[in-house]
């Protein structure tokens, strides 16, 4: 146990710690691009593929070492798929989940190539080191050799998720407070996700959506609906864009 000595300072260092978890924990901002309206298909109705979710949780250690932590990971999976699953029937979609236990090679490929693809987007599209050769133009892809992915599965679009959550641990609290006491800020975690709407014609993204922070708590059912709700808010939909909050 940390003994803090009683003072304004240490008062002050405390406060200012916990203000910062609660902003951290209840406020989401999403930020979102897309080059379609609403879902097309050539046959009856278009079809999403749901690519197994890159979700992963991990503890944050007292000198910020982020532990992988396999519980809360697979907690947050399921949560996530029951709760995306309640708003695809929502929303009307026509979708078809992988098994994340039976990928063939080349959809694990992708799989790793939209994460990264992703983390690019979020850095230097929505963030603020913008590629020159870029700038505010957005036609990113995973390229048009995904087709055969589309075709293996009858899909005319994947869709892919991709979430990371830091969580702070108590050893990591009281050096957070200790280090605000001699006025050094400390990271007390991170929460972002982002997840794409790839046409498998021609491998383009056509809708990309990130959550920044407070998207909702993936290990809680109840948290997992906030966080489906926010990461798809404005996806296109076979009516048009999703309409739900």
């Amino acid at each position: 146990m940390f003994d803090y000595p009683s003072n304004t300072s240490t008062q002050r260092a405390i406060f200012a710690v916990l203000a910062s978890m609660l902003f951290f924990t209840g406020c989401a901002t999403t930020s979102s691009v897309q080059q379609i309206d609403k879902l097309e298909s050539v046959g009856d109705e278009a079809r999403i593929l749901l690519m197994p979710p890159d979700i992963r949780y991990f503890l944050l250690s007292a000198g910020g070492v982020p532990e992988p932590n396999a519980e809360w990971t697979e907690a947050a999976q399921s949560n996530f798929l029951k709760a995306l699953e309640d708003y695809a029937e929502s929303v009307g979609a026509n979708t078809k989940i992988l098994d994340e236990t039976n990928l063939s090679a080349e959809e694990i490929r992708y799989e790793e190539l939209h994460g990264a693809v992703g983390l690019t987007l979020r850095t230097h599209y929505f963030g603020m080191m913008k590629l020159p050769s870029k700038g505010e133009t957005f036609d990113w892809t995973l390229g048009p050799d995904i087709s055969s992915i589309g075709e293996d599965h009858n899909a005319d679009y994947a869709l892919f998720v991709y979430y990371r959550d830091y969580q702070a641990s108590g050893g990591r609290v009281a050096f957070a407070v200790l280090a605000a006491v001699a006025g050094v800020g400390v990271p007390m975690g991170a929460e972002y996700g982002f997840a794409s709407l790839v046409d498998l014609k021609t491998g383009d993204i056509v809708w990309f959506n990130v959550v920044n922070m407070g998207g909702g708590e993936l290990r809680d059912e109840a948290g997992a609906v906030i966080a489906v709700n926010s990461l798809f808010k404005d996806m296109p939909t076979p009516q048009g864009s999703s309409e739900a909050q």
